[in-house]
């Protein structure tokens, strides 16, 4: 199957010369924007944000990632009503977010006229800076709802609704706040096969390249020529 990777502005260009009603889904880890309780310390850099301070930073920053709560709801309803627009009626809906987002999130899945169907968890089985009296931050989120209903009959089989997956190594993993191959290859079964998958965000290529290795098309846009090409040579690599 063929993987298509785009460099650009997804929301101001790209996106809208999609097809209408052309892809089977929409799996993407966007930007969150998080990552602290004020707005200075949500402005600072990814590397500063999402790297334990005892880490060296082996990751290039990627933008979008310091918008202001306002912008990022903004921007975040704009390419979700555009995605929209480009799936195809009951295709699904997979985002990734974090605790702090996450009901703001649900609320504009909704309101740019996706459908919501619930929550799903990443347990990445270990505590992310534990702290005494605290419960400890070892998940993410996926928020999935789907264009219109979800149809009953559909050639997948039941899916579990948590994921456990170690956060990969410092030096196996790609790109600063990648995803694990082998999670997106479980949420990726969501997708009938043979279907076509867009990630509008798609960092270092992951959603990609586990669709690839799935037997399902997929299309790809990054801002960031860097994680592009990283993207790129992971695509180009033959498929194990």
């Amino acid at each position: 199957m063929g993987t298509r990777y785009f460099w650009g502005m997804l929301w101001s260009y790209l996106l809208p010369g999609f097809s209408s009603a052309s892809v089977d889904a929409v799996i993407t880890d966007p930007p969150y924007c998080s990552g602290g309780l004020t707005a200075t310390e949500r402005s600072r850099a990814p590397s500063l944000k999402y790297v334990q301070s005892r880490q060296k930073t082996h990751w290039v920053d990627f933008e979008m990632d310091t918008l202001d709560q306002n912008a990022w709801a903004s921007f975040t309803y704009q390419w979700l009503k555009e995605t929209r627009r480009i799936a195809k009626e009951g295709a699904p809906l997979l985002i990734f977010t974090d605790w702090r987002q996450l009901p703001l999130l649900t609320t504009l899945v909704q309101w740019s006229g996706w459908r919501w169907l619930g929550i799903a968890a990443w347990d990445k089985t270990e505590a992310c800076r534990p702290q005494m009296g605290r419960f400890a931050a070892q998940a993410e989120y996926i928020v999935w709802g789907a264009k219109g209903r979800l149809p009953a009959k559909r050639h997948v089989g039941a899916l579990p609704g948590v994921f456990r997956h170690r956060v990969e190594s410092v030096n196996k993993k790609q790109h600063l706040t990648g995803k694990p191959l082998a999670l997106m290859e479980e949420l990726l079964k969501i997708v009938e096969p043979g279907g076509m998958v867009l990630d509008p965000f798609a960092g270092s290529g992951t959603t990609l390249l586990a669709a690839k290795r799935l037997g399902l098309t997929a299309q790809g846009i990054e801002l960031s020529p860097h994680y592009y090409q990283v993207a790129k040579k992971r695509l180009e690599e033959p498929t194990p």
